[in-house]
């Protein structure tokens, strides 16, 4: 379920976050869910358990998944209202990619379509 890429210029820790948002919205994980543990999850995929434990936190951080006594599990709000800092980061985050793809001559609209039919068929990793 859990892909990473060590040769992504993407920080392990990003992809990770990513990787499990969107196993939400392939309803792969569903409110209420409990994530694995941060040291079965480092050991499954080969990467350093203070990496998980900072995607956790990070997503804890966004009410994404609340920490329990022991772990964490998927929040029973999601999908998550959006706060208004939250969108302004994702406008942020948008504007400096459509800067990137621009100057790299990059189709834009071909991006889009291609990120949408990621979305759709599940496959984060083309």
């Amino acid at each position: 379920m859990i892909y990473i890429d060590t040769k992504s210029l993407v920080p392990i820790y990003t992809q990770l976050i990513y990787q499990i948002k969107h196993a939400i919205l392939m309803e792969e994980f569903i409110p209420g869910d409990e994530l694995p543990s941060v040291r079965s999850l480092a050991g499954d995929i080969g990467i350093n358990l203070h990496t998980v434990n900072k995607a956790y936190k990070l997503l804890a951080d966004e009410g994404i998944v609340v920490k329990e006594k022991k772990g964490f599990k998927i929040s029973s709000t999601v999908p998550a209202e959006p706060n208004e800092e939250y969108v302004e980061q994702i406008k942020q985050t948008i504007y400096g990619l459509l800067i990137d793809a621009s100057v790299y001559n990059i189709d834009i609209d071909e991006l889009i379509r291609h990120g949408q039919e990621d979305l759709r068929l599940g496959d984060m990793n083309d």
